[in-house]
């Protein structure tokens, strides 16, 4: 048995050793790994690796590794170790793996990727394990190896890498462009001799025109480092602390106008390049920027923000070398690393160009250079979708599958995606952007993704919300995005039911309210009513007792209001003006006052109670009684003429039912009455 373990590993490390070169690397407990010891490889459907570290397992997410929590209580138990038997795996349909170590087999869902505990219902149809290899090879081609204590040794697929050179002729093209020295269409050469002294050397002459003493604003630069050529005759000037315009026929300067912009981020100008498009590009010691002259753009994205040097390669594409390695800026930004045969050196300012052949050489700083050919550092495949890697809820590992749809509560609203091409070979080549629909509109370029992008969002509002995220090759292509769908459900208090019940209860308090404001209204108007009744009532009596008391009638007395205060005086005066008529009656009466018979009846009726010919009756009994207190001479018989009864004894009857006494009788009363006074 120990001489079969013994040769296993002598094959193994000699496998190892075999593979692992230069351009090898490793992955150990600092990447993520539980342990060392690797014990399972195996390459999942969805690009991702899983990792068997002595029963610990552990899933790829791109640039390390993330441990599968796995609960071992629950898994089966091996009774007996069988020697022959390896660490074994077996495929069951397209979503369940059979895993094995010394003392436990596992059941794992590729699907979710988590494992799942129904193994003993399921153990009939194991069979035997296969020997589960530690060599395994990703989707790219790249191999991964397992071994007894250094983890995983990564040998990426090769192809053809980046350069370094130290070749003088090449290094001294590049150097070239330190100097400045532009060549204009009239066969003047733009140079600087010194730090900033600008002007024109003339080939023919031999001679340098100084435009300092023309320009004295020149003086004012420190270290004039650079030009560049925008439409003839005009030229850039950058220095270290800023930049200016210059009219090479008219020798004039003007503003920069990107200058304002571009100072908030630094005022050190180390490079310039103007692209085929007729944009101008301009590396600073802290940052990228795209101009157009009208408006100016910071680019983000470069491995390092100081840009030492630009170059245009023969497709139009911008390069960047910077003090931390090469970018390539256009069509999108790649950042190239040791995996590209790139050194993580800093660039020599300027030092860059592009040779006959399109080859691309950057000088370091140091006394080499790296040199490439664009091709061999792109990939023009076709980008990959992402791959969810990792999902938090509220901080908290979740199982999440792609494009599977997610439902929460509301107090779970604390959401991190985590995903990634898995590209092993080259892993800074791809760059990511996302956005959560339902919440943001626009895209957001995962800038500091090497690998793989993370993205928070907290507090989320209850709604349905979508993430997608996309991820972009060498080639400039956005890949199909990753879409998962989340919803956030609300709280009781603010779900439909909830708010309907709110709605009911609102009108409900709103109807009950303005029931109780209406009743209350009702019942002041019926107390005001009341109170309208009883004063009319009370003036309605007043009129009556005005009207039968007094041998006066006044108008205002008897009528409650200004239109029977009218029509009190109209029947006064109609009557009056036939006192003396003891055929003037009801019917001539109502004419007189525009009335019929009917509604003068109602009115009197409603104003005191009597009938028009007891209305007329009366306004003659009083005006008698007036003319018998008044007119002591008229003997009775003449005061009933006066008032329109026809004969003595009648008018007596009516005035006896009226005042209680006799004309005569009255009249003598009234005498003493007023003899008394």
């Amino acid at each position: 048995m120990w001489m079969r373990i013994k040769i296993l590993l002598i094959i193994s490390m000699v496998f190892v050793c075999a593979t692992i070169d230069a351009q090898t690397r490793e992955w150990g407990v600092l990447n993520g790994l539980p342990t060392g010891e690797v014990r399972q490889i195996i390459a999942l459907p969805n690009h991702q690796m899983l990792v068997n570290c002595e029963g610990i397992f552990c899933i790829s997410n791109g640039t390390g590794f993330t441990i599968v929590p796995c609960d071992r209580r629950k898994t089966y138990q091996l009774e007996h170790y069988a020697e022959s038997a390896g660490y074994g795996y077996k495929w069951q349909g397209d979503s369940l793996l059979w895993l094995r170590d010394f003392y436990r087999i596992y059941l794992f869902d590729m699907r979710t990727r988590a494992f799942r505990y129904d193994i003993e219902g399921r153990l009939h149809s194991l069979g035997s394990l296969l020997l589960s290899p530690q060599t395994v090879r990703d989707w790219q081609g790249g191999t991964w190896t397992g071994t007894s204590g250094n983890g995983i040794v990564y040998t990426p697929p090769q192809r053809q890498k980046a350069e370094i050179i130290r070749d003088d002729s090449l290094i001294g093209v590049a150097r070239q462009c330190v100097e400045l020295d532009v060549r204009l269409s009239d066969g003047r050469r733009l140079q600087r001799r010194g730090l900033n002294i600008i002007g024109y050397f003339l080939p023919g002459s031999n001679r340098f025109d100084t435009l300092n003493i023309r320009l004295p604003q020149l003086n004012g630069y420190r270290n004039i480092v650079g030009a560049c050529v925008l439409d003839e005759p005009l030229v850039v000037l950058y220095s270290q602390n800023g930049a200016c315009i210059l009219d090479t026929k008219a020798d004039t300067l003007s503003t920069f106008k990107p200058v304002e912009f571009i100072g908030e981020y630094s005022d050190k100008y180390n490079c310039m390049l103007r692209d085929k498009k007729g944009n101008l590009w301009v590396g600073t010691q802290n940052g990228l920027f795209r101009t157009d002259m009208d408006v100016t753009e910071h680019v983000t994205g470069p491995v390092n923000n100081c840009i030492r040097s630009l170059v245009m390669d023969a497709k139009g594409n911008i390069w960047a070398g910077t003090a931390c390695g090469i970018s390539r800026i256009t069509p999108t930004v790649v950042n190239y690393g040791e995996d590209d045969g790139v050194p993580s050196v800093s660039m020599m300012e300027r030092a860059a160009c592009m040779t006959d052949d399109g080859r691309l050489v950057f000088v370091h700083r140091s006394s080499a250079a790296t040199m490439f050919r664009p091709e061999w550092l792109s990939d023009d495949a076709k980008p990959q979708t992402p791959v969810l890697t990792l999902m938090r809820i509220n901080g908290i590992n979740e199982i999440c599958t792609q494009n599977a749809g997610l439902t929460l509560p509301y107090n779970k609203n604390y959401l991190t995606f985590q995903f990634s091409t898995l590209d092993y070979a080259h892993p800074s080549h791809t760059c990511y952007r996302y956005r959560l629909r339902g919440l943001e509109k626009e895209w957001h370029i995962a800038n500091e993704a090497v690998g793989l992008a993370e993205v928070d969002y907290k507090a989320l509002p209850p709604s349905e919300y979508v993430f997608e995220a996309q991820a972009v090759s060498a080639n400039g292509k956005w890949s199909v995005p990753l879409t998962i769908h989340v919803t956030i459900r609300p709280p009781f208090w603010l779900t439909w039911w909830a708010k309907t019940l709110y709605a009911l209860l609102f009108i409900a308090i709103v109807a009950f309210s303005l029931t109780r404001y209406l009743k209350k209204k009702k019942m002041a108007l019926v107390r005001e009513n009341d109170n309208r009744v009883n004063r009319l009532f009370e003036m309605r009596e007043e009129a009556r007792h005005q009207f039968a008391d007094n041998t006066n009638i006044d108008p205002k007395k008897i009528g409650v209001n200004t239109e029977e205060e009218v029509l009190v005086a109209k029947l006064l005066n109609a009557i009056e003006a036939h006192i003396a008529d003891d055929d003037y009656g009801v019917e001539q009466l109502a004419t007189d006052v525009g009335l019929s018979r009917t509604n003068l009846y109602g009115k009197l009726r409603n104003m005191l109670g009597i009938s028009p010919a007891d209305f007329i009756r009366n306004v003659r009994l009083k005006r008698a009684a007036q003319l018998l207190t008044d007119n002591p001479t008229l003997s009775i018989n003449e005061v009933s003429v006066r008032v329109g009864f026809s004969t003595s004894r009648n008018f007596s009857t009516q005035f006896k039912k009226m005042f209680g006494v006799l004309p005569s009788e009255y009249r003598g009363t009234e005498s003493h009455s007023t003899s008394t006074l």
